[in-house]
C-alpha cells in the first residue's frame, strides 16, 4: 500500500516538473502583494502585530455581522472549463472568498470588478508573465494585509500564504482571513511542519474572530498531524459536513476551513468539474457578545 503510494508521488512529481519546464516560471525573492487598490506590485509587509494594532478602524463599513458567506477554492489556475462561470456564481452569493492558484490576468480581475469585490494577493511566482499565489477576495477592503512565501524543496517553486483583516459592522473586532497553499512536493515533514509554524507565528496574536482556511495539501496522516496542531494551539473549529464531497488525496482531504468566535450557520461541499478541488462553502455569523 505504501509503495504504490509512493510510486503515484514520484510520478506526481515527475509530471509537475515537466509542467513546470514546459511554462515560462519566474520567482522574485520578495513577498509581492498586489490589490484591487494598487495595481503595481509593492513589498508585502511582515505579519508583526504592531501594524495590526495600530490600525484603526471604521465599524460603520466592513462585513455583515449577520451574514459572512466564506467561499475556499483552488482554481486550478484558471485552467478548467467554465472556471469563470463557476467563480461568478459564487461571487454573488459569497461576501468573502479565499483563492488558490489565482492566475492575475485581465479574465480574473474584470470578474472580480464586474461583483464589485475588493482582493488582495500575496504572489508565489510568475507564469508566463502573470503573477500567480493566493488571492482573497471580500466585499469591503481589507485594513491590513501580510503574507510569507515558502519555496518547495524539491521543485524549488514557492507557496504562499496570505492573512487579511476585515472590518464588521458595529464591532470593534477585526475578523481575521488567513489563506494558505500548503508546499505539496516533499519526502519528509519538515518543510511543511515549518510552513504550519509560520502561519501560527503569523495569527497567534490575534484574539478575535478567526477563519484559517486554504489547500493545506495535508495528504498524509503525518502532514494532517501538524495541521490538528495548529488548530489545537489555535482553538479553532473543525467544520462537520453532512455530505463530504472534500477533495481527497491518499484518503486525506487536503483543503479546509477552520474558524474561531463565529457561529456557524450552514455549510457544503460543491461539486465542480471547472477545477481539481470542489470548493466549500460556509456561512458564519459574528456572536452578539462581539458586537
Amino acid at each position: 500500500m505504501f509503495y504504490s503510494m509512493l510510486i503515484r508521488f514520484r510520478y506526481f512529481v515527475l509530471f509537475s516538473l515537466l509542467s513546470l519546464l514546459v511554462a515560462c516560471v519566474s520567482v522574485n525573492n520578495t513577498n509581492l502583494l498586489v490589490s484591487n487598490a494598487n495595481a503595481a506590485a509593492s513589498s508585502l509587509q511582515s505579519c508583526d502585530v504592531t501594524p495590526v494594532i495600530s490600525t484603526e478602524i471604521n465599524n460603520t463599513k466592513g462585513l455583515n455581522p449577520e451574514k459572512i458567506s466564506f467561499l475556499n477554492w483552488n482554481i486550478y489556475k484558471g485552467n478548467g472549463e467554465n472556471w469563470q462561470q463557476d467563480l461568478s456564481g459564487f461571487a454573488r452569493s459569497h461576501d468573502v472568498m479565499a483563492i488558490q492558484e489565482a492566475m492575475l490576468d485581465e479574465e480574473l480581475t474584470s470578474l472580480l470588478k464586474t461583483h464589485d469585490f475588493k482582493w488582495v494577493m500575496n504572489t508565489a511566482f510568475y507564469l508566463n508573465g502573470k503573477a500567480a499565489g493566493v488571492m482573497t477576495v471580500a466585499s469591503s477592503e481589507s485594513v491590513h494585509s501580510c503574507g510569507f512565501k515558502d519555496q518547495e524543496p524539491l521543485i524549488r517553486i514557492p507557496k504562499s500564504t496570505l492573512v487579511s483583516y476585515y472590518a464588521i459592522k458595529g464591532s470593534d473586532e477585526k475578523l481575521l482571513v488567513a489563506n494558505i497553499h500548503g508546499i505539496n512536493f516533499t519526502f519528509g515533514i519538515s518543510a511543511y511542519r515549518q510552513q504550519i509554524k509560520r502561519l501560527y507565528d503569523a495569527v497567534e496574536h490575534h484574539d478575535g474572530p478567526m477563519i484559517i482556511a486554504g489547500d493545506f495539501n495535508s495528504w498524509s496522516d503525518d502532514r494532517m498531524s501538524e495541521v490538528r496542531g495548529l488548530i489545537g494551539k489555535l482553538s479553532l473549529s473543525e467544520i462537520e459536513y453532512s455530505v463530504n464531497n472534500k477533495t481527497h488525496v491518499f484518503g486525506n482531504a487536503i483543503d479546509h476551513v477552520f474558524y474561531r468566535k463565529l457561529e456557524l450557520v450552514s455549510n457544503q461541499v460543491w461539486q465542480v468539474s471547472s477545477s481539481d478541488h470542489n470548493p466549500i462553502s460556509v456561512n458564519f455569523k459574528v456572536p452578539s457578545s462581539l458586537l
